[in-house]
């Protein structure tokens, strides 16, 4: 398809040309040359290593210490856990109120996640338009709490509930998304988003060291079944959905 030119991940999604040699790719339509359908890419940035190292001075005794940034391989234990974060969330069952997830992946100093291509708009862009009369909104927030009701019954806490993360579909239901990025996101900062199984408390508990978790891999194929830096609230306390 002469629209989707641009950029190939995982040697299978190929992403439309940026507009300008400037472009951002935070969220966009791909082509998965697998299926043969649009999906959904979201790049979620991981962050840089910075390594130091003690170098001989040029003149003189004392010794000086440089540093530089690389980019985090899929290797890394943290890229590993927040892989697999991802791809926990990303096995709840698919219901009509959440989005899909059908692949999740590092690569070029990211780590993407692929998602069904929803025929939607974020109410951000319908509240920019005009406000909502108090009928509607009550249907949006209906259809929110449906969602929320179905990921705390597999024992999940979203956390960025947002008007971005809200989708108002064509057919006018609404569709959740960003538990999959969301739950990157916290393991990339240090926590556990996963939740823990029946019985074992510390549901979101901050990582100590932990050994590599499974390899990263695709989920499946489409068809098939907080910020950076900011502390996340515990499961269960006020303001958390």
């Amino acid at each position: 398809m002469d629209e989707y030119a641009g950029r190939v991940l995982a040697d299978r999604y190929r992403l439309p040309l940026p507009p300008s040699d400037e472009y951002d790719l935070v969220e966009t339509r791909a082509f998965d040359t697998y299926s043969g359908q649009e999906v959904l890419v979201r790049q979620v940035p991981l962050p840089e290593v910075v390594d130091a190292e003690v170098v001989e001075a040029e003149s003189g005794p004392a010794p000086r210490r440089v540093s530089g940034r690389t980019t985090r391989r899929p290797t890394d234990p943290a890229v590993r856990r927040a892989i697999e974060a991802a791809q926990s969330a990303a096995q709840i069952p698919d219901h009509p109120r959440l989005d899909q997830v059908f692949d999740v992946f590092a690569e070029g100093g990211s780590l993407w996640i692929v998602s069904e291509l929803v025929a939607a708009r974020p109410l951000a862009a319908l509240l920019a338009e005009r406000p909502l009369n108090p009928y509607r909104a009550a249907e949006i927030a209906s259809d929110v709490l449906t969602a929320v009701r179905v990921l705390h019954g597999h024992g999940w806490t979203h956390r960025n509930i947002t008007v971005r993360t809200v989708l108002v579909c064509d057919d006018g239901r609404v569709v959740l998304t960003g538990l999959a990025a969301g739950a990157a996101e916290e393991a990339l900062c240090g926590y556990a988003p996963v939740p823990e199984p029946p019985g074992v408390p510390g549901q979101q508990q901050q990582l100590g060291p932990v050994g590599p978790l499974g390899a990263p891999g695709p989920i499946g194929a489409p068809g098939a079944p907080g910020a950076f830096g900011a502390p996340v609230p515990p499961a269960g306390a006020p303001g958390s959905l």
